[in-house]
């Protein structure tokens, strides 16, 4: 944590309400001199206002005493009326603050680009998530566009030039192969034997009609 050089103290302070209400109480030495002890370490620890002896433990009553060399009921005394007129509050996890301490000491600039930065650190984000959906978008209107088009042209063509058939060539070496193989299971399978055996009485036989022809003939 890095010490400030000085604190500013307006020399119109005591004008204020506060101080006048602190100047009618019998006690108001120790106070005065309290309140100025806390500024000042406000000051060297340099939290906006935190009273932290280190980054992770905060000043206690006890160790405020310690610090401000005086006893523990005195400086409960001042606290008190200091939370009283809202001068100090007391944070959650027991922590001291100088309430407005920033404001008096100028560090409203600081605070200022604080904020401003991490608002631009919100807007940065918020720009990229944009731009991620934008893009998201964009790319599903492509394809929906693509698709359209796509589409339209089918519907066009079948418009133009009527339902697209589609034509298979007949394979001419797969024709004669199927030839081929209906007359080889033409003469492959067993062929009824066409001769006929006939036996005559007569040296003139049965006259021979039409196809017919003598193959073998016999005489006894």
């Amino acid at each position: 944590m890095r010490e400030r050089k000085y604190v500013k103290f307006r020399v119109d302070m005591y004008n204020d309400t506060k101080f006048k209400i602190i100047d009618r109480k019998p006690e108001r030495d120790l106070i005065h001199y309290v309140w100025t002890r806390i500024v000042t370490l406000a000051g060297k620890v340099n939290l906006e206002g935190d009273l932290y002896m280190s980054k992770t433990l905060p000043y206690t009553i006890e160790t405020l005493a310690i610090e401000f060399n005086r006893d523990i009921e005195q400086v409960k005394l001042a606290l008190d009326v200091f939370i009283e007129l809202e001068m100090v509050e007391l944070m959650e996890g027991n922590i001291y603050r100088v309430k407005n301490f920033a404001k008096h000491q100028n560090i409203k600039v600081k605070e200022k680009i604080k904020v401003t930065n991490n608002e631009g650190d919100i807007k940065k984000e918020e720009i990229k998530l944009k731009e991620n959906l934008e893009s998201k978008i964009d790319n599903n209107e492509v394809k929906e566009f693509k698709n359209e088009i796509n589409q339209n042209e089918v519907e066009n063509a079948i418009h133009k030039n009527g339902p697209i058939l589609l034509q298979s060539k007949k394979n001419s070496k797969v024709n004669k192969n199927k030839k081929k193989a209906s007359k080889i299971e033409d003469t492959d399978g067993e062929t009824e034997d066409t001769k006929i055996i006939c036996f005559y009485d007569s040296d003139e036989g049965r006259p021979l009609e039409e196809g017919e022809r003598v193959v073998e003939a016999w005489s006894f």
